[in-house]
């Protein structure tokens, strides 16, 4: 009998199973009727080895259903068309689960597909390896960085450098270690990190290798010529007014009809602006000096200093020292007020500031205001102009290095003046309405 009659082939077997033990019972004491109950006794037997079979192949249909899981077998298919009502609900069952984990199966090894390709497309040199040593995978960038056909074991990497392998074994997740190795004669800067994976009871390292040579060279570029900006600009600022004194006194000299005699105020004028000169000459030499040292310093080096002598330097390198405009420059600070600064350097920043006051004065009684005070035990500096002011969308970027409002100009300035500021355990503060004028302070830690 077929599974397409399993039901009804069922029954029927029940039935002479149990009907043939009766039948053997009720003839067993007549001798003529032997033959019937060898006969009897043969179908008997016949009747248990075929139901024998029949659960025999029920039960091999579940077991390769079973099977088919435990190998990852999905084209397994179970026939339903010739089969019993009751089993082709069954075998419909073991198809759609097959079914579904054969889409599983696909989805997963799609997404291993894409992300194997991904890993072996993308510009980062990375390779996997087992906790023996074994290589799992590597992607193309590594073989071109490393310029290598193929990799099988980790142990092949201590060519480029003695104890990579073990460097690497050893490289802890999300720690980052930078190495220089040499690749066909060819040093490279290598920044490495691992990741740790778990496969099944495997566990596995990614490790990315990231030359990053040509990125500290361009950093190092960058660096280079902003320094060399900075540099420029802050001895142009300095050398300016010292150019305008010395040639104001050049020509002073040079015009007089005759041998120049001056009395007691002019030659105090003379001292003053003598003086004003030297010690700009001299602040700037220790400026650059300061400023080269400035990556490394942890604090401003400071100093008790004389507030209201910082500020009249400043009032007289700077007094009526542009042709182009008439200002006046107004000092208000006590003459006994003392504070701790560093004084080259906050010289320096004022140089800054109160030129980049006279640059944006456009107004025929357009004035520069310079005041000190102490508020709350602290030093506070502005510089005060009635200029044109800032815009309100760029007022937050005017302490941004290199970033500037004004044509021809760096934006090196206020950058610099905040970073001195921070040396001082302070804060440089800009406050400014277009047309009506900009007031900077400082406010000294």
């Amino acid at each position: 009998m077929s599974y397409k009659h399993f039901t009804v082939s069922a029954i029927v077997q029940s039935l002479l199973l149990a009907a043939t033990p009766v039948l053997l019972l009720l003839i067993w004491p007549y001798q003529q009727l032997e033959l019937i109950r060898y006969i009897l006794f043969i179908a008997y037997i016949i009747q248990v080895w075929y139901l024998i079979l029949t659960v025999r192949k029920t039960n091999r249909e579940l077991s390769k259903f079973i099977q088919s899981f435990g190998f990852g077998d999905t084209t397994i298919h179970f026939r339903t068309r010739d089969k019993d009502a009751t089993f082709q609900d069954l075998f419909k069952s073991f198809n759609q689960v097959v079914e579904a984990f054969r889409q599983l199966k696909m989805e997963k090894e799609k997404e291993y597909l894409f992300f194997e390709t991904a890993l072996k497309k993308i510009g980062v040199a990375i390779i996997v390896v087992n906790e023996h040593g074994n290589v799992i995978m590597t992607n193309d960038a590594l073989l071109r960085l490393l310029n290598i056909k193929y990799l099988h074991r980790i142990d092949k990497l201590n060519q480029f450098q003695k104890g990579l392998s073990e460097t690497l074994m050893r490289l802890k997740p999300n720690q980052q270690k930078l190495l220089d190795i040499t690749v066909d004669k060819r040093l490279l800067q290598v920044a490495l990190t691992t990741v740790m994976m778990k496969q099944e009871s495997k566990t596995l390292r990614l490790i990315a290798f990231q030359d990053i040579r040509r990125e500290i060279e361009q950093k190092e570029l960058e660096s280079w010529q902003k320094l060399i900006r900075v540099l420029t600009h802050e001895v142009i600022n300095s050398l300016s007014p010292v150019n305008l004194i010395s040639a104001g006194l050049k020509n002073r000299f040079e015009t007089a009809e005759h041998p120049l005699i001056i009395d007691a105020d002019e030659q105090q004028e003379l001292i003053d602006a003598l003086d004003a000169m030297y010690n700009r000459s001299k602040g700037l030499t220790q400026f650059v000096e300061s400023y080269r040292g400035m990556a490394g310093l942890k604090s401003a080096q400071t100093n008790a200093c004389n507030i209201h002598q910082l500020l009249s330097r400043i009032q007289t390198l700077f007094a009526n020292s542009d042709g182009n405009h008439s200002y006046q420059i107004q000092l208000n600070c006590q003459t006994e007020l003392q504070y701790a600064i560093d004084e080259k350097l906050v010289e320096q920043v004022l140089i800054n500031l109160v030129k980049n006051s006279i640059e944006a004065l456009d107004k025929d009684n357009a004035k520069i205001e310079i005041k000190a005070q102490i508020e709350a035990h602290q030093l506070k500096i502005t510089v005060t102009d009635n200029g044109k002011g800032i815009a309100s969308d760029e007022l937050e970027k005017v302490c941004i290095p290199f970033y500037t409002t004004r044509q021809g100009g760096n934006g090196i300035g206020l950058a610099l003046s905040k970073q001195v500021m921070r040396l001082h355990g302070g804060q440089l503060k800009v406050e400014s309405k277009e047309n009506k004028g900009t007031v900077v302070s400082l406010l000294f830690g």
